[in-house]
């Protein structure tokens, strides 16, 4: 019986090191995107937070003023309307940016200075000068304004209904 010269056994050993090599790295690279995009679900869910603070504080405040409208305190630099037994402080109709009181009667969550308080909290809130109207809110997870991740509250004036605006670059 005559065999073929090209028929060789051991000429089919499997991959070669250079194919192996090359596999591995398709594979880091492909686990290197795969866990970018999963760590960005983190940042995704801050976002979606904070996002869901700013809904809920916005309707607060809209049916806050619709109340204080009927009583004649929209026009008010100052005053205190009772909302379920709390008594909330209003500026110009909207809340006023008072530590956490105000939005923590109004929303029924936990607000505690992310500067003087380390208890736990869902929220904690800075307020970037005594005397210019704005408060911040962040997560626990986040909670130093240089983390750039945070809700901006500013109290309405004579002229302007209050703003909320995000700042979410370090979420």
């Amino acid at each position: 019986m005559k065999t073929h010269p090209n028929n060789n056994w051991s000429s089919n050993r499997g991959f070669t090191m250079i194919e192996l090599v090359i596999v591995i790295v398709i594979l880091g690279i492909v686990s290197v995107t795969a866990a970018s995009k999963f760590l960005n679900l983190q940042t995704d869910a801050r976002i979606s937070t904070l996002n869901g603070l700013k809904g809920g504080m916005e309707g607060a405040s809209a049916m806050l003023y619709g109340k204080t409208s009927a009583l004649g305190l929209d026009k008010a630099a100052s005053a205190s309307i009772n909302v379920e037994g709390d008594n909330i402080s209003v500026v110009y109709g909207y809340p006023a940016a008072m530590n956490d009181q105000t939005w923590s009667q109004l929303i029924e969550s936990t607000f505690l200075d992310a500067v003087w308080d380390t208890g736990r909290a869902d929220w904690f809130f800075t307020n970037t000068d005594a005397n210019d109207c704005i408060i911040l809110y962040a997560p626990a997870s986040r909670k130093n304004q240089s983390d750039n991740c945070y809700l901006e509250y500013q109290e309405a004036t004579e002229t302007e209904t209050p703003t909320f605006s995000l700042t979410t670059t370090g979420c």
